[in-house]
Order: C-alpha cells, then structure tokens, then sequence
C-alpha cells in the first residue's frame, strides 16, 4: 500500500506545534505490511529542518487512527516513551473515550488500532502528557479545535489564526483532493460515510471562495490551497505553493 503521511510542524506565538504524527517507526500496523516495522529518519528530519524536540510546546491528532499517532511514541530500550517528551498532547475527548471504551470492537480496523492504542497513545496518558478537550475548543494563541466528524467519532479540524493569515490542517476530512469535488465520495473505513460526506459539504461551503489555506494529512505537496466553487456545481481545490 502507498500512502502519503504528513506531520505538520508550526512554530506561532512562542509555542511549537506538531499536527499528527504519521505511522512512526517499529510499529505493528496490523494488515499493512507497508507499514510495519517503518526504520524512518523522522526524527533525523527534524533536527535537520531546526526543530529540536524536546521544544515542541503542543502535539495534537486530528484524530486518533494508526496513521496520525505513530511519532507520538518512540521506541528506546525495548519501551515506548514520548517522543515529544516536553509537550502537551490534545486529543478531542470524544475520541479518545470512544476507542477506551469498545470502539475496537465496532471498528473495521479494529485490532491495528487497539495495537496502535498501546503503542501511541497510553504511553503518553501514562506519562502525564495528554490534555482531553471539547471537539469546538479554544487551545490559546490562536489555535483551535473545530468539530469535522465522520471519517471517526471525534475526528476535528486544526484552526491556526495568525493575524494576517488563517489555515486549517484538517486530517482526514479528505483523503485526497478528488473529495473535494466529489464530497460523496467516502472511505470505506470512515466511521460514518453519511457523516462525513454532510461534514465535506458543510465546511468546504463554509471555506468556499475565502482566504483560509486548508490542507489534508495524506495530500501530496503542495498540500494547502484554497476553496473555490459551491456543491451545485462542484468545489474545487486551488493549491498553493509557499516555497515559491
């Protein structure tokens, strides 16, 4: 299986952020040979691009499935620790408590990501790090959660507001760009296909013909653009590149 997996690392009023965190390496990604046992320079990348980690102030999923939890935990003498061992993960509540609970049990994914749980989750609520919050929650400094359900129960869109420009990283809302014109389009692992086809509608509407950047977890680069378009005749996703 190919796939692309971003983390997102934004540095905006004094805080560093990481928006999902990938697969991560020496994972078992049950049913997904691709993706097991990774042996990734990830944390190499990171030094190399300037950012130290143990500086990260704030890690955040949009959801909690294998693919956007991964580098939350890292493996160092047989044990997961937090790869981000200074900072605070937030985790819509709704989300977390819906895979405590039984969601593992109702899930197609279900034993990858009870697996996943264990490995890139409890690690770091053992650890003292994870800040469970509303889907609609204001986390400070511009930053801020809003509910976009359906691809999972509690799955939310990042808002980062910085004055003079406003962009959403919003996880799995889309897998591709093809979603966005064609908003019926759902994954079969989508929690809820109705759900989160009405969630495209609604905020691509929303998004439509503003200046907010968006960007999705498994958009190839370049990955943020903007909405145009309305449902009647079809959205469309006009992408931009900053490295220009």
């Amino acid at each position: 299986m190919n796939a692309d997996s971003q983390a997102f690392f934004v540095e905006m009023n004094g805080r560093l952020f990481v928006v999902d965190t990938c697969v991560g390496n020496e994972k078992e990604v049950l049913g997904f040979d691709g993706f097991t046992n990774l042996n990734l320079p990830f944390l190499d990348a990171i030094e190399k691009a300037g950012f130290d980690r143990h500086k990260v102030t704030d890690v955040i999923c949009t959801h909690l499935h294998f693919d956007h939890v991964g580098w939350n935990t890292y493996k160092e003498n047989g044990e997961w620790k937090p790869t981000f061992p200074n900072a605070k993960y937030h985790f819509a509540r709704e989300e977390y408590e819906y895979w405590e609970k039984d969601g593992f049990k109702n899930h197609v994914l279900g034993p990858l990501e009870n697996v996943s749980f264990h490995e890139s989750i409890d690690p770091v609520v053992e650890a003292g790090l994870v800040n469970l919050v509303e889907m609609d929650a204001d986390l400070g400094d511009g930053i801020s959660f809003k509910p976009s359900p359906g691809h999972s129960k509690g799955h939310v869109n990042v808002h980062f507001n910085a004055g003079d420009e406003t962009f959403i990283i919003a996880g799995d809302m889309c897998h591709h760009p093809c979603q966005v014109a064609q908003t019926d389009w759902a994954a079969i692992i989508d929690y809820d296909q109705k759900e989160s086809s009405a969630t495209r509608r609604k905020i691509l509407g929303e998004l439509s013909g503003s200046d907010t950047l968006v960007t999705c977890t498994h958009f190839c680069s370049p990955s943020f653009g903007h909405i145009k378009g309305n449902e009647t005749e079809g959205f469309v996703f006009k992408t931009v590149d900053k490295t220009k």
